[in-house]
């Protein structure tokens, strides 16, 4: 095999093998660099591919710490145990971090190189927008979570006071609607409950009223009232009679009384199931309104809170996170062309030229002579005219062994008619 056969199929010749940890293979892998180009490299090309690999790697682990602690903030529920909590956000964070890490690895491996020099110009610049606004996306994305995780002490006390300020001004406002209510509810039962309040007046002044009696009588009979005299005379069986009289009388109105409560049951009953239901949704709207303020503490208003008690710690570790994200893109600009970058340029090349794909600039006609690339695939267009001359080919003979064909009929016809032609058979009279 030859030696542009052997670069061409990635077999290059056997130089001895890279011997270097897993570890900066892994570094290669995150960088998506070519390890049997890089096994003709120098060390310091393999050491600026591991730190390009380095960042992509820290990247994916910041997505994962970042995503994880996002999604456990967003999957917190005081229904659900604190281990299930993070067995999702961890999971869930897993698979955002690899998707990240992924994404970041596409981006960095196909930002191509610069001019080879140290300064980066517009038009490279200019060329790398696309990348740098994902790469800025990604960080952004990331940061937040982070900054609010970095502030949590502070970003508590924030909450505690929101939380604080929320409840206090929403209870008075339930506190007035159950008061309302209550007073509705009760002055309805005040108005069908009117005779027994006046029963139980009525009851208790009577019951009153032959206590007194009973007493006045007792010290009438021990000589405490009245003349002095003690005994039971007639004033004090007249007192003792009122007494009973009273009492009679009181017995009658708890018997108006029970009378009452008997035929108003279901009444008494239905304001009694009113009053709960008012109480019930009082408590119920009362812990809505904890739950509410608890609720406050989400990731949205956290990062609110943060821009906006913070802004400038904030805005500093955002632009320390998206300095990491666009770092490995800016420096495969402005780094200098070194072996790795040639071999990669000349790896492209062989295998454009063993397929006879041909590179070339042309004029673009009606855009100010602008000079464009084009390629031509030599190899696609000699299949295609091999393709086009075999089906030409095949439609001639076709067309020949017809007209041969349409000549041997026509010879048997001219000579053999009775084989072709059928008579028709004689009608019988």
């Amino acid at each position: 095999m030859s030696l542009v056969e052997s670069i061409d199929h990635y077999r290059y010749p056997d130089e001895g093998e890279l011997h270097q940890s897993k570890i900066s293979k892994f570094l290669w892998f995150c960088a998506g660099a070519d390890l049997q180009l890089l096994k003709h490299c120098p060390q310091s090309e393999r050491i600026k591919e591991e730190g390009i690999g380095g960042v992509v790697l820290a990247t994916g682990v910041l997505a994962f710490l970042s995503s994880s602690y996002a999604f456990y903030i967003v999957f917190r529920d005081p229904k659900i145990s604190s281990m299930i909590t993070s067995i999702m956000a961890i999971a869930f964070g897993f698979v955002w971090a690899l998707i990240i890490f992924n994404l970041d690895r596409f981006i960095v491996s196909s930002t191509g190189h610069g001019d080879g020099t140290e300064k980066i110009t517009w038009e490279e610049f200019t060329g790398a927008i696309p990348r740098l606004i994902m790469a800025l996306i990604i960080g952004f994305t990331l940061s937040k979570p982070l900054e609010i995780r970095i502030m949590k002490s502070e970003l508590e006390a924030i909450y505690q006071q929101k939380k604080d300020e929320y409840i206090q001004s929403r209870t008075p406002i339930e506190n007035e609607r159950y008061d309302n209510e209550h007073k509705i509810a009760q002055d309805k039962f005040d108005t069908i409950s009117a005779d027994r309040v006046r029963f139980e007046k009525e009851r208790q002044e009577l019951q009153k009223n032959a206590v007194q009696e009973r007493v006045d009588a007792n010290k009438e009979a021990s000589g405490k009232n009245g003349n002095g005299l003690a005994g039971t005379g007639n004033i004090y069986k007249a007192r003792m009679a009122n007494a009973d009289n009273l009492e009679a009388q009181a017995k009658k109105k708890a018997e108006d009384i029970a009378a009452w409560d008997e035929q108003h049951k279901d009444e008494v009953n239905k304001f009694k199931d009113e009053i709960n239901q008012i109480d019930q949704k009082h408590n119920n709207n009362l812990e809505e309104i904890k739950t509410n303020g608890e609720k406050l503490n989400g990731l949205v208003n956290q990062i609110m809170w943060a821009h906006e008690a913070y802004p400038v710690v904030s805005w500093a570790l955002t632009l320390l996170l998206l300095s990491i994200e666009i770092a490995p893109i800016l420096y495969k600009l402005m780094i200098r062309n070194g072996p790795y970058h040639y071999l990669t340029e000349n790896q492209r090349e062989i295998v454009a030229a063993r397929y006879a794909v041909e590179r070339k600039a042309n004029t673009i006609s009606g855009n100010y002579g602008q000079q464009a690339e084009i390629e031509i695939f030599h190899q696609a267009e000699a299949s295609l005219k091999s393709s086009i001359a075999h089906l030409n080919s095949e439609a001639r003979l076709s067309s020949q062994a017809l007209d041969q064909f349409e000549n041997l009929i026509s010879k048997d016809i001219s000579n053999n008619p009775e084989k072709y032609v059928q008579l028709a058979p004689s009608k019988k009279v």
